[in-house]
């Protein structure tokens, strides 16, 4: 596969009459976006869409999904195969993305959810110190704030927001056509450097059901067994995520854009050869099915030449069991395996760090405590609601002034748990 990516810059959003980019300012037409979002029949009753920059003391809440606009150029597939159109293979061709927007979906779901897919709150505040501990406050954000169906299930709802959103990044995106793109990326696993060992990356992703779920070409992993993906159909949208528990999900546009991912394409070929991606789900709901996944993976990373793996994971608990037993079934296929991976500890460090823990992981890089306190200051405005709720459990169940300084954890930011590793965070022994 080879697969050219073309990046168009934006630094600054702006409201007028037509939809258009010129140079780094993408303008919007709340009316286009309201037509491209609303197509259709949609348990959406109504939609709001707002703008926030970096630096703006503003705080987006009830955020759901992150999308960057991308768009195939040519050819029959989709970028985000499987919603906007047939789930065939993406990775190849071109496809032109808007690099430093993300298109938000923000909602209060019509149903009250609870347990173990109950909605988590995850804040993005655009500045301060909250900013560099949650996902998209760097980027110039087009929000969009849906009002819902009272009658509607938030099944329905979910999908709804999902394909809207998705539309309206398709419909951005859409305006790079026919342009002079910034800068454009090639990605090709075909030239393979001897000698160099051969690296697989293992990703790991959320699946416990509706709400907490993610898709691979338009399909929930429901049943998915470890498979090979070219790291290319990653950077195309075939992974989108459904999850809304926000601290520990990766957003679609963090899939787009995973980090693990680029950081080993940008050393293919010189420090080491990217074998590829075998995609996994945690939160199996046994030890049989965990057992039976983590030597799948393995069996695939052998098959496909692995010398050594990185391998990461979304959510907490549950999963974290799943991430293990990978780790132990790579060591015992002969691969040398990094686990990347948050911490627990307390507030205090104190507490125990880990939640499963296997001798086979002998290499594990924490990018840091998710229990460690900070403070966030009053924010001027919010976007996407008034009040919060951040979760039923550890006293979290009252609800919140959206704009007040309040002391959180990693698990109140939006995307905390992946982006501690983002902004560089680790934890060290002393």
């Amino acid at each position: 596969m080879n697969l050219e990516m073309a990046s168009y810059r934006v630094q600054t959003l702006r409201v007028g009459d037509k939809t258009s980019r010129d140079g780094s300012t993408l303008t919007i037409s709340p009316a286009e976006i309201r037509d491209v979002a609303l197509s259709g029949p949609s348990s959406i009753t109504g939609l709001t869409i707002e703008i926030a920059h970096p630096g703006d003391r503003v705080r987006i809440v009830h955020a759901l999904d992150a999308i960057e606009p991308r768009i195939k150029v040519g050819g029959t597939t989709p970028a985000f195969p499987g919603f906007l159109g047939p789930a065939r293979t993406v990775g190849s061709g071109r496809t032109n993305r808007l690099a430093g927007v993300t298109v938000i979906e923000s909602a209060q779901l019509p149903q009250p959810t609870s347990g173990i897919l109950e909605f988590n709150e995850g804040l993005i505040d655009m500045s301060g110190p909250g900013a560099p501990r949650c996902a998209c406050s760097n980027t110039a954000n087009l929000i969009l704030c849906f009002r819902l169906s009272s009658s509607a299930t938030n099944d329905e709802a979910d999908a709804d927001i999902r394909l809207a959103a998705l539309r309206v990044a398709d419909f951005l995106a859409s305006q790079t056509l026919g342009r002079e793109a910034d800068e454009s990326t090639h990605y090709s696993l075909d030239e393979q450097t001897p000698g160099l060992p051969r690296v697989v990356y293992v990703d790991q992703v959320q699946q416990q059901g509706p709400l907490v779920q993610t898709f691979l070409y338009g399909v929930p992993v429901n049943d998915l067994v470890p498979t090979v993906l070219h790291p290319n159909e990653m950077l195309d949208g075939a992974v989108v995520s459904g999850n809304y528990r926000s601290m520990m999900k990766v957003p679609t546009a963090l899939h787009c854009n995973n980090p693990v991912l680029l950081s080993l394409y940008a050393r293919h070929g010189k420090e080491l050869n990217f074998a590829g991606v075998v995609f996994c789900r945690g939160h199996f709901p046994d030890h049989q099915t965990k057992e039976r996944n983590a030597y799948m993976v393995a069996k695939l990373a052998k098959m496909i030449g692995a010398d050594e793996a990185v391998q990461t994971l979304e959510g907490t608990g549950n999963s974290n069991i799943d991430f293990m037993l990978i780790a132990k079934a790579l060591k015992e296929a002969g691969i040398i395996a990094v686990q990347v991976m948050p911490e627990f500890g307390g507030h205090d460090g104190r507490d125990w760090p880990l939640v499963d823990y296997v001798p086979e992981a002998e290499t594990i890089v924490s990018v840091g405590s998710i229990n460690r306190k900070f403070d966030i200051p009053e924010m001027e405005r919010s976007i996407g609601g008034a009040t919060i709720v951040f979760t039923s459990a550890e006293g979290w169940g009252r609800p919140l002034s959206a704009t007040s300084a309040m002391e959180v954890t990693a698990q109140e930011m939006y995307g905390g748990f992946w982006q501690m590793g983002i902004s560089g965070l680790s934890a060290r022994d002393f």
